[in-house]
């Protein structure tokens, strides 16, 4: 099981999402890639919201910056890396919102490690009131995903990967020198293809997965959406 850096986005209010995704991609990207080395950056990917696949009371993310690092490959020099770490935060000030962009290390525990085509699903998850964040981890890990898996004709899941927050996700450097906001409790990353099973059989499972989720999550404070992957450093 890996580790990923999950920093799910949100524009300044002055800029439009094009506009945001924009620089984002044609001038922080570069930049990213340009100190990743001295980082130890190995993967660098940003996800690109196209559109919300489901509403909720809390505004829908513009995209998710997810990175993989190395330690052993960062530089050795202690003043290059604050240099460079300086130099990413300043420049994401001209885009991000990081008074309501959360970010945090993940563990990564691939359910289904299958291919990756088409556009992403990505939910940013919240666990309900009254429960921990382990008891959240515990049903969505062995309760919920199984019962989505367990019907490729019906979901047509092909990839999904969960990433788990852990208990101490708001205590890193990262978080701290942006000021960020309480970490999610997970995000899923999903590809999927067309079911094949009947209509009416769908609607009905549909239904009972989806009354599922008010077990373990807040519905209406866990973004869903659909975006573009653009694989910035690292094979796609």
């Amino acid at each position: 099981m890996g580790k990923r850096i999950i920093f799910p986005l949100r524009r300044l209010g002055h800029l439009t999402r094009d506009e945001f995704q924009a620089y984002w991609r044609t001038s922080h990207g570069p930049l990213v890639a340009h100190h990743a080395s001295t980082l130890g950056i190995v993967r660098y990917q940003q996800v690109h919201t196209l559109h919300e696949a489901r509403p909720t009371k809390v505004p829908c993310f513009d995209g998710v910056a997810e990175l993989w690092v190395d330690p052993s490959r960062r530089s050795t020099d202690a003043n290059a890396v604050a240099a460079a770490s300086q130099a990413l935060l300043e420049d994401e000030r001209n885009f991000i919102d990081h008074s309501n962009s959360p970010i945090w290390i993940a563990d990564e525990d691939p359910m289904l490690d299958g291919p990756k085509a088409g556009l992403r699903g990505t939910a940013v998850l919240r666990r309900r009131d009254g429960i921990s964040r382990e008891d959240f981890k515990r049903h969505w890990h062995d309760i919920h995903a199984p019962w989505a898996l367990g019907r490729p004709d019906v979901w047509g899941f092909v990839r999904y990967i969960q990433n788990h927050t852990p208990a101490n996700a708001d205590d890193n450097p990262l978080a701290r020198e942006r000021n960020a906001p309480p970490a999610f409790d997970g995000l899923s990353e999903i590809y999927r293809v067309a079911s094949t099973a009947p209509a009416d059989e769908v609607a009905r499972l549909r239904d009972e997965l989806l009354a599922d989720e008010p077990n373990f999550m807040d519905v209406d404070a866990s973004p869903v959406f659909m975006g573009e992957v653009h694989v910035i450093i690292g094979e796609p």
